[in-house]
């Protein structure tokens, strides 16, 4: 079982009543102490796809929506738990946030937008607690979330990126270069067949990626069987 359906049995639970129905219940204590340590076990049942990942979260105040499919679980933490699990999973992973420029940050707003946006580092372990994680993502300085950044960043400093995912709620944009094109100028130049996936958890629809384009895919809402379908996409050397 994948950690995030362990994720949401979890949060299902703990609120004492079902996404369905009338039913309610009082909740055991010991039983939500024993999903929670399941959570961090089930990390191990995770996927490895080999590929060298690097994930953007938003960490806008939106991302406090409840996930389009995981009512009980809000954005945020949904993006926190899979930061946890792909660097428990992935040995080759960098993971960033979308932040205003003048955040301390040595990438702060220099791809050339308009806007008051950058990117700044996250260090997450797998040893880390998902509360830690998502307080440690809560209070930071937001910027745009400008889905072209993380391929425009990685070329410029050349890191050897396959997949690049970026985690939002429903709120993407582009700056002064499309993901689409960033991500073919990306491959152009490295010589990398990268791929993107922009997952928008609280969305109802959006279009980032080129429909032409097989190495690019869009996620609209999130569940429990997503992760496995994004894996899947991530390892597949034929897109």
């Amino acid at each position: 079982m994948h950690p995030l359906a362990v994720l949401a049995a979890l949060k299902t639970y703990a609120q004492g009543r079902g996404m369905k129905g009338q039913g309610t219940w009082a909740p055991v204590p010991q039983v939500v102490d024993a999903l929670d340590g399941a959570f961090y076990l089930a990390f191990e049942n995770a996927p490895a796809t080999g590929k060298r990942i690097m994930l953007a979260l938003d960490v806008s105040g939106s991302m406090v929506a409840p996930v389009h499919g995981m009512p009980y679980v809000s954005c945020r933490e949904a993006s926190a738990a899979m930061a946890l699990v792909t660097a428990a999973a992935e040995s080759r992973h960098r993971v960033v946030a979308f932040t205003k420029g003048p955040y301390p940050s040595m990438w702060s707003a220099t791809h050339g937008s308009a806007y008051d946006t950058g990117l700044s580092p996250l260090t997450v372990s797998p040893r880390q607690r998902l509360d830690d994680v998502v307080k440690s993502i809560s209070n930071l300085p937001f910027g745009g979330t400008d889905c072209a950044l993380p391929m425009v960043e990685a070329l410029k400093h050349r890191w050897a990126i396959d997949v690049f995912v970026a985690y939002t709620d429903s709120e993407t944009w582009a700056g002064n270069i499309h993901p689409a094109q960033a991500l073919r100028d990306y491959r152009e130049r490295t010589g990398i067949a990268a791929k993107l996936l922009v997952v928008a958890m609280a969305s109802n629809g959006f279009t980032i990626a080129d429909s032409d384009d097989a190495g690019m895919l869009d996620v609209v809402g999130f569940d429990a069987a997503t992760p496995q379908v994004m894996s899947d996409f991530m390892g597949d050397t034929q897109g």
